[in-house]
């Protein structure tokens, strides 16, 4: 028996008594009635995929432990990949407070340079009541209502004084607290920047292992007949993948008001910036495989955007596509995103047009870094080039 035949008859066997039995309430979509039950759905529906795809690493050969070896590199250069830009958005805000803490240190020491200028004019004035006639005046051979309004005076002058001195002992203290705030930003950036050196290390090493895990992949599949079955083997596995999808959510619909994904040909935006290197229909560089999709190169870690509302339907790594995320549309069409760095949707949620969903990468063996880009209706291929804007 070949591979794909294998594949798919564990598949059905596997995927009917598990599903079915485990969770018989998926046999008729129907039922569900909230997008709480959907979402825990799709998700139970993808844990049995997940449950399949070791069963049948089990039973093969050399090269699945390769795939399998590659899987984990995969992901975990995915989530090296998220904590750095996690890392540096810190940084980034860590920077900006202590720009802020700083431009407010500098504000208080101003005031209280303002406020020491004031005490010594007030002191000031006081050492002239005190040796002038001033004095003599407020306490001596002046008229009753005289004294009376220098003794007013006077007081005046001693309650500005003492609200002068509480304020700067306010300012002092809250540039103390701006002192300690500053340095506690500041060792915090610290650390950030250690942890942000220590996975960039991390990153190196798992690059590293990931291309020579694709070279030991490359080498066993070094016959065109073995490239030939393994791309097949893939494209089957792709496929039965949907059609599980497709059946168990059939009567399961979107939230919210959008519209209708078979009304906008010709309107979407490219999930990428960037020209397919491949054409739609045309021969794969070996057997009698034809693309089903875009093959997008763009940088490492640039954004992949959702082409349309919908809801995540898959979110997790997939033989031959690496990284992929499928987003549902509603009405049977869906887009494909493979071969990412990382994936920043979870299963079940929903996205926007436009929205970021992924980071570009090479996961899943490929060559360089790069978005695979496919849309079905109802499972089929079609041209990505007739609804792409």
């Amino acid at each position: 028996m070949t591979f794909s035949r294998l594949w798919i008859h564990a598949l059905k066997t596997v995927t009917t008594s598990m599903l079915l039995c485990t969770y018989p309430a998926f046999a008729d979509s129907s039922t569900f009635t909230s997008e709480a039950e959907t979402r825990a759905a799709i998700k139970a529906i993808n844990d049995e995929i997940a449950t399949l795809e070791q069963l049948i690493a089990s039973q093969s050969r050399e090269r699945d432990e390769i795939q399998l070896q590659l899987r984990d590199t995969d992901m975990a250069i995915g989530l090296a990949n998220e904590a750095l830009r996690k890392t540096q958005a810190s940084l980034d805000q860590r920077q900006r407070d202590i720009n802020e803490l700083e431009s407010d240190g500098l504000s208080i020491k101003r005031r209280i340079n303002s406020l020491q200028e004031t005490l010594e004019t007030s002191i000031g004035v006081f050492s002239v009541l005190k040796q002038g006639n001033d004095l003599k005046i407020l306490f001596g051979d002046s008229a009753p209502q005289e004294t009376e309004r220098n003794l007013a005076y006077f007081n005046l002058l001693l309650n500005q004084q003492l609200d002068t001195i509480d304020k700067f002992k306010a300012a002092v203290l809250e540039l103390d607290a701006n002192r300690i705030q500053l340095a506690v930003a500041q060792e915090d950036q610290e650390k950030d920047r250690a942890s942000l050196i220590q996975t960039q290390a991390s990153l190196v090493d798992q690059l590293l292992e990931q291309k020579a895990l694709i070279d030991q992949l490359s080498a066993s599949l070094a016959s065109d007949g073995k490239q030939v079955a393994a791309l097949r083997a893939d494209s089957v596995r792709l496929n039965r993948l949907l059609a599980e999808l497709l059946e168990r959510l059939a009567s399961t619909s979107l939230y919210g008001e959008y519209d209708d994904f078979a009304a906008l040909k010709g309107k979407l935006q490219a999930p990428v910036d960037g020209t397919s290197k491949t054409r739609f229909g045309h021969k794969r560089e070996r057997g009698d495989l034809r693309w089903q999709g875009w093959l997008i190169p763009a940088s490492r870690g640039s954004s992949v955007r959702s082409v349309h509302y919908g809801r995540v339907i898959y979110a997790d790594w997939l033989r031959g596509q690496g990284l992929l995320t499928i987003v549902d549309h509603g009405d049977g069409w869906m887009s494909l995103y493979g071969h990412n760095e990382s994936l920043l949707k979870e299963t079940g949620e929903w996205v926007a047009p436009g929205e970021v969903i992924a980071r570009v990468g090479s996961s899943g063996g490929a060559a360089e870094p790069a978005l695979y880009f496919e849309i079905r209706s109802g499972g089929t291929p079609v041209n990505p080039g007739k609804w792409i804007r």
